[in-house]
């Protein structure tokens, strides 16, 4: 099988569940096995790792045990005004449980992240490292580098120099895949204005795939790792991903009166979805409150 395709993560925190739910959709229509490179930017780094895994059911399960804690670990110390002290253990930790490094070690396929070089004026200046064929230890390095967040984390040292979050220099890494060689890129982006980048490269063809509903600012989508937004970003993903991988299969893509129907509809049968969930749990919760009071009365 031709894996002639590239394939582009942008960041976004806690807003990369959405690429989880696209991911579920390729596998589901067996675009994966197109996949012949990936490039990760921040979170997008994390989720290369994944996909490079070749284990979506892995993945998965990865994103529902990520939570703020877990990605901030319990140093609240910037709370008292000291930047960068978040601890990275439990990142790390995830990333070792379900990462699966040694599959990126001996990958057949580059696997590259965006990261940024911390200058001495205080600027940024970007570059692309490959983690494919790297040990577990550089590989541990380079994506708690293209995930540190500035002001939330403390740079982290490569090679003899201190490294920030790759998105702060390029969030959507198509450069690499593209001086790779590859011509033909998916990009699963977690903003709809990324699609701007495209225009740099007019001789490769894209299927991008964008959230068709806004995942929030800063506050309320980038750092928001509550259950339920998570949840909410992996179904908008796997009904995007759905739409715009089949329309491409149709020749449909580039119908956009159809696609917005579609994508409005998509979206209406989310919020249904999560209504019912939000009920049920509403539902759960008081029932074992009931239950609680009427053994405590022998009830």
């Amino acid at each position: 099988m031709n894996q002639d395709w590239g394939l582009v993560l942008s960041g976004g925190g806690a807003k990369g569940a959405y690429q989880m739910g696209v991911w579920k959709a390729m596998k589901e229509l067996q675009i994966e096995n197109w996949i012949g490179g990936i490039a990760g930017a921040s979170i997008g780094a994390l989720n290369s790792v994944l996909f490079a895994s070749n284990n979506y059911e892995k993945g998965n399960e990865a994103w529902d045990e990520v939570n703020l804690l877990s990605v901030f670990d319990t140093e609240w110390a910037l709370l008292d005004g000291k930047i960068g002290t978040f601890s990275r253990d439990e990142m790390l930790a995830l990333a070792h449980k379900y990462g699966e490094l040694s599959k990126v070690t001996q990958s057949h396929r580059p696997i590259y992240c965006s990261i940024s070089k911390v200058l001495p004026d205080g600027s940024y200046q970007g570059e692309y490292q490959r983690m494919d064929g790297k040990t577990q230890y550089v590989i541990e390095q380079l994506l708690m580098a293209s995930s540190a967040l500035p002001i939330l984390h403390e740079p982290v040292e490569f090679q003899g120099n201190l490294y920030q979050d790759g998105g702060l220099t390029d969030n959507c890494p198509i450069r690499p895949l593209y001086d790779h060689g590859f011509r033909k890129i998916i990009i699963i982006g977690l903003k709809a204005d990324m699609k701007r980048f495209e225009a740099e490269f007019p001789d490769v063809e894209f299927i991008s795939v964008y959230p068709s509903h806004d995942l929030g600012d800063l506050v309320h989508g980038t750092l928001n790792f509550k259950p339920r937004f998570i949840q909410f970003c992996k179904k908008l993903g796997y009904k995007d991903g759905l739409r715009i991988f089949r329309a491409y299969q149709n020749g449909d893509l580039n119908n956009a009166v159809k696609m917005q129907e579609l994508a409005q509809l998509d979206y209406q049968e989310i919020a249904v979805e999560m209504k019912q969930t939000e009920l049920q749990d509403r539902v759960d919760d008081h029932m074992g409150k009931l239950h609680s009071i009427m053994d405590k009365y022998g009830i």
